[in-house]
């Protein structure tokens, strides 16, 4: 599952501790399960919590929390836009001083297309990257040259 790999790589650029300890971050998919329907195609959706342990952890939980919104802006981006505003669950067992055990939980899709070939030789897969929403009405460009809040006016 790409998206797996792709935090591995994002949490050990931006956690130093990690690429010297890469034992220290363990990563797999609980609860997984597939959504397909019957279609033209045979494309379906991975469903999955992926599970983030990040052992002997030395330092503020910041430090991950930020990593972590940050990835899921680039990768889940809906997450952060839910009602209840709770884009991943985490626990953390105090052990010694400033050093806990950590394990985040995130629910995670993943959509996988599968496009039959042309020739009938066999199928191509392809992993899509998650939709750029600021750009949700294609040819439509907004920006915001005034805002007002309870009748008065915040931007310029």
């Amino acid at each position: 599952m790409r998206k797996a790999d792709s935090l591995r790589q994002w949490l050990t650029a931006y956690l130093p501790d990690l690429k010297i300890h890469p034992d220290r971050l363990q990563i797999y998919v609980e609860g997984g399960r597939v959504a397909a329907r019957r279609s033209r195609t045979l494309s379906f959706v991975y469903r999955y919590t992926l599970k983030v342990g990040i052992w002997d952890f030395a330092g503020d939980p910041d430090h991950i929390t930020v990593p972590m919104l940050a990835w899921i802006e680039k990768e889940q981006r809906e997450l952060l836009r839910r009602e209840d505003s709770d884009p991943f669950e985490f626990e953390a067992e105090l052990l010694d001083g400033d050093v806990s055990d950590i394990l985040l939980s995130i629910d995670l899709i993943e959509p996988v297309l599968v496009l039959p070939r042309d020739d009938g030789s066999g199928y191509d897969i392809q992993h899509p990257p998650e939709p750029d929403m600021t750009d949700a009405f294609a040819g439509v460009s907004a920006s915001f040259q005034q805002a007002f809040a309870n009748d008065e006016q915040l931007l310029p």
